[in-house]
């Protein structure tokens, strides 16, 4: 069998490119942390922690004669309990909670790998009780439902001890709790107690009898290490065709297809759901479905995870807000904001967060004095000048009704929709309250364990010069943030929520639905 010059060529190319595609896998350095460190490395890592949180984080240098020696304090105690070998989990741990003493709802530690044994059922509160749940949400124990004790401790210790991982406007959120009571050795190594392979868990039923159960923790290390031979075994088999096979049928997960459409709860209320505000900007077809659940006499639209900095969901919420009559002397301004001063960082760092500089307004300078007479005073060595941000110039329209779902996961901008929809007559917050996350975050890398952190470099404020950032914001409608929302349910609880005070609107063009909930 002959080959023609062309075929052959194509052929040496073909071969040439997935060998240079496979040396481009081994030349990229894998980014592994280092799985336990040294007494030096723990005191290594945390002087670089403490100098990037003195140079770069918004909220120390808010409170930097408190925040000092909290800080110092909470590294020394870190240094002198762990002298020998400290796994990189149980750093990353510590220094989680050596963070939420900056009470940053933005600070957060990643890149580690939780080796620490995870509670072998689900919690889930039920008003003040916790439900303890299979893998399939059923209860581990129909006679006895509820969990009271872990390990002979009652549920609120565990609780407690849970609660030091949160930032402060995080703590009371039972959402934010959930995942740090699955560490159980971890609060067991914090509250003293002794690491074993069972746990012990006391539960209970409505009428106050008790049944104790013990339950295997699950052993999952070697699976992944088998898990991760097998991979490896695949990788040095095969051929270079099956290579090329491979990445032909590859597809990447941020690519396919995720539609978010209206789904209809009865004849008068639709919900959607948006997660990644960026990806909404950009997606014709959500917005579309944005404006149709808009003609409804109540949209419900679930926020409880949702994050980025695109101001094009707020803008089109704004025809729920009511008609600003008040004559003041800026009625556009929604807020302002400044950040932490870096040599590295460029007078347009708030520009992704819409945020412009006062000089932008061309206002007079006795009309800016008095725009900024209630903004805190600031040392302008750790602080840039003043940012402000304006409303969407949107009229208000319709008389439907917004139902917004909220948690501390929602962030960013998502922040500023909470703000500012809570003081809308016919809208309502329904969840837990925010975090109070509005901030840019600055991250760095610390050298020996390889931890990602993460914490606030800017700070906002409100129009009367109210700090925002850390506060969050109530929900109208307190509901635990549960995956399984009763939504007919929910609708009965706006409809019996407590009317907000009406501001009387002009006389504007109704555009949307006017009928009444059913």
């Amino acid at each position: 069998m002959s080959f023609s010059y062309r075929s052959i060529v194509m052929l040496l190319s073909v071969i040439i490119f997935a060998s240079l595609l496979k040396l481009a896998f081994f030349a990229v350095p894998k980014d592994n942390t280092a799985p336990m460190l040294n007494a030096q490395e723990v005191r290594q890592d945390l002087y670089a922690l403490l100098d990037q949180i003195e140079q770069h984080s918004a909220f120390y240098a808010l409170t930097t004669d408190k925040a000092n020696p909290q800080l110092k304090f909470m590294a020394s105690l870190i240094v002198e309990q762990y002298q020998d070998i400290t796994p990189n989990d149980r750093f990353a741990a510590e220094v989680t909670k050596l963070l939420n003493t900056l009470k940053d709802p933005g600070a957060q530690v990643h890149n580690f790998d939780d080796q620490s044994g995870e509670l072998p059922l689900t919690l889930r509160p039920l008003n003040d009780q916790w439900l303890a749940l299979d893998s399939n949400n059923s209860p581990i124990n129909n006679d006895f439902p509820f969990v009271t004790h872990i390990d002979g401790l009652p549920m609120s210790k565990w609780v407690a001890a849970s609660q030091a991982y949160l930032p402060e406007p995080a703590k009371q959120s039972q959402e934010m709790q959930l995942p740090w009571l699955k560490k159980l050795n971890l609060l067991r190594e914090d509250l003293g107690l002794s690491i074993k392979p069972y746990v012990l868990v006391t539960l209970i039923n409505d009428d106050l009898q008790t049944q104790q159960v013990t339950l295997a923790l699950p052993s999952r290390e070697p699976q992944t290490q088998l898990v991760e031979n097998n991979q490896e075994d695949q990788t040095q088999d095969m051929s270079v065709f099956e290579f090329i096979n491979q990445l032909s049928q590859f597809e990447r997960t941020e690519f396919q297809d995720t539609p978010n459409q209206l789904e209809t709860v009865n004849n008068t209320t639709v919900k959607l759901k948006i997660s990644d505000l960026y990806a909404f900007e950009l997606d014709r077809d959500l917005q579309q479905e944005l404006l149709k659940g808009m003609t409804h006499p109540l949209l419900i639209i679930d926020l409880r995870d949702a994050s980025g900095f695109s101001p094009k969901l707020l803008t089109l919420l704004s025809r729920y807000q009511d008609a600003d009559l008040n004559n003041t002397l800026a009625p556009n301004v929604m807020g302002f904001a400044h950040y932490r001063r870096s040599p590295e960082l460029r007078n347009d760092y708030l520009q992704p967060l819409n945020f412009k500089p006062l000089a932008a307004l061309e206002y007079s300078v006795p009309r800016l004095k008095s725009l900024t007479r209630n903004l805190p005073s600031v040392d302008e060595d750790k602080f840039s000048p003043w940012y402000i941000r304006t409303k969407p110039a949107v009229t208000p329209e319709g008389r439907n009704r917004l139902a917004l779902l909220v948690s501390p996961k929602c962030r960013q901008e998502c922040e500023w929709i909470a703000y500012r929809t809570k003081s809308w007559s016919r809208a309502n917050l329904i969840g837990e309250k925010t975090s109070g996350d509005f901030a840019r975050q600055y991250h760095f890398k610390l050298p020996n364990s390889g931890l990602d952190i993460r914490f606030s470099s800017s700070l906002t404020y409100d129009a009367q010069g109210k700090l925002l950032s850390g506060a969050g914001t109530e929900p109208d409608i307190w509901l635990p943030q549960n995956s399984d929302i009763q939504w007919q349910g929910l609708v009965s609880l706006v409809r019996s929520a407590k009317p907000k005070t009406q501001i009387i609107q002009t006389s504007q063009p109704t555009k949307l639905a006017q009928a009444k909930l059913n």
